[in-house]
């Protein structure tokens, strides 16, 4: 009998062995890639790396993760060589309509616009140097597209950012609120100190009081309104300056409320006299995310901005799609540990909220996650006061929930809520949640290291 289990044994372990020499690394990060999942894929990278062997797949990884990972240049040139090579060996007209229209579209979300010009005339060559094909269509669309990015050159303002005092940290003093945990601070927009909001939330930088934007010479292109978050009515424009801490930014593109509210409605003119006594402009994800490391010392009430080139923290934020060509830069969202799960969640410091878990993780996770019994209502707004822009959900409260930040424990106190059922999830979050600006009361320090994409807390 012992002599059969032995056998039998070894035929299992034989079996398991081969089962594993047969994964397909390649296959398996390829379709990863497709979920847009990005910690997962990263991880999934690192971990198998010595067993990814197809170039397009490596490839293909850098490119798409680099641009969720805030480093464009990298994706930029990791779809410049999957254009070239053509790993896949397909025909012309099928790599530019697939690898091509990718890379001509990220040049235009990040403002690369001669780089975008110079790909189209190398795709133009591409079709002409291809004799089995005649497509003047694709020659005659390609065309159109370099003289398109030939005008956003010159037409289309772009932020520059320059490093106006390296040997220090620039530090700069933080004003907080009595009435919640939002991060504000006096920075000099066109040469006027203005109470600045840091809103990780807003893919734009935003003026929610039209006076405010003319006091400082908004340069405003009336030719361009547009619907913010598909609710508000806004006019876009450029700031000449900004000077905050040790940096210098040039041609900051802006958003300019021009709704009126209902001077009738009582919740309306609330909003709107709250919002104008606590800010009078918003820093957003486009200038946000291109000062590097950004650290929040709440012992001191200070922000500083200090040199630091790595970090033993795994990657835990990732920005999403941006259009900067109307000035808009992305949202942030971050990864972040609950109930030993991960849990992706919309990070948006402008909301002056805690935790917010939707239906499916709550349900997934039920037996640990305690909630009071009553249902209450919540009522809220977003980026403007009018009545497109309000809300109403119900929601559980949770009195204590314990997350987890990279490898810091946080247990947080009355700041949790669950949505009561599908219909009352965030939809502006994930399908997760979202976290807001209470999370900064449990922190003696919040680093934004948009370098190595690393949010930590101390």
């Amino acid at each position: 009998m012992r002599k059969i289990n032995l056998t039998l044994l070894l035929v299992i372990s034989i079996s398991v062995l081969t089962s594993a020499q047969q994964v397909n690394y390649n296959q398996e990060l390829f379709d990863l890639i497709s979920t847009k999942k990005w910690f997962e894929i990263d991880q999934y990278y690192h971990q198998h790396k010595d067993s990814i062997n197809n170039e397009f797949v490596k490839l293909l990884y850098v490119a798409e993760t680099s641009k969720a990972f805030n480093q464009p240049l990298q994706s930029i040139d990791a779809y410049e060589q999957l254009l070239e090579k053509n790993l896949r060996n397909e025909d012309t007209p099928t790599l530019i309509s697939g690898i091509g229209n990718y890379l001509l579209h990220i040049c235009a979300r990040e403002q690369e616009f001669e780089k975008g010009e110079i790909l189209c005339r190398k795709m133009i060559n591409l079709v002409q140097s291809d004799t089995t094909i005649e497509s003047p269509t694709l020659i005659h669309d390609l065309e159109i597209a370099a003289s398109t990015f030939n005008d956003w050159k010159s037409k289309v303002i772009i932020p520059e950012i320059v490093d106006k005092r390296s040997y220090n940290n620039g530090e700069v003093e933080l004003s907080p609120s009595t009435s919640d945990n939002g991060i504000y601070f006096n920075a000099q927009w066109n040469g006027v100190d203005l109470r600045t909001y840091f809103d990780t939330g807003f893919s734009t930088c935003y003026i929610f009081n039209r006076a405010t934007a003319e006091r400082i010479g908004v340069k405003f292109n009336y030719t361009d309104t547009l619907l913010l978050n598909g609710n508000t009515k806004v006019l876009t424009g450029t700031i000449d300056s900004l000077i905050l801490g040790k940096f210098i930014i040039s041609n900051v593109p802006v958003c300019v409320n021009i709704e009126s509210v209902d001077s009738t409605n009582h919740y309306q003119t609330t909003c709107d006299s709250l919002l104008n006594s606590k800010f009078d402009v918003v820093l957003g994800m486009p200038i946000i995310k291109k000062l590097g490391v950004i650290e929040f010392n709440f012992a001191k009430n200070t922000m500083s901005f200090p040199k630091r080139n790595s970090t033993s923290c795994k990657r835990n934020i990732y920005i999403n799609g941006s259009s900067p060509i109307n000035g808009f830069g992305g949202q942030l969202y971050m990864n972040l540990k609950i109930c030993n799960d991960n849990f992706l969640t919309f990070f948006d410091t402008g909301g002056i909220n805690g935790l917010f878990i939707n239906t499916d993780f709550f349900e997934k996770h039920r037996g640990n996650i305690p909630i009071e019994p009553e249902v209450i209502s919540h009522s809220g707004f977003v980026g403007g006061c009018s009545g497109a822009n309000t809300y109403t959900r119900y929601q559980y409260e949770c009195n204590q929930i314990e997350i987890q930040i990279n490898d810091k424990e946080i247990k947080m106190l009355n700041d949790c809520a669950i949505a009561k059922d599908k219909e009352n999830d965030d939809k502006n979050g994930t399908t997760e949640g979202n976290l807001g600006s209470d999370i900064f009361k449990y922190c003696n320090k919040a680093i934004f290291d948009f370098n190595n994409m690393v949010f930590s807390v101390e």
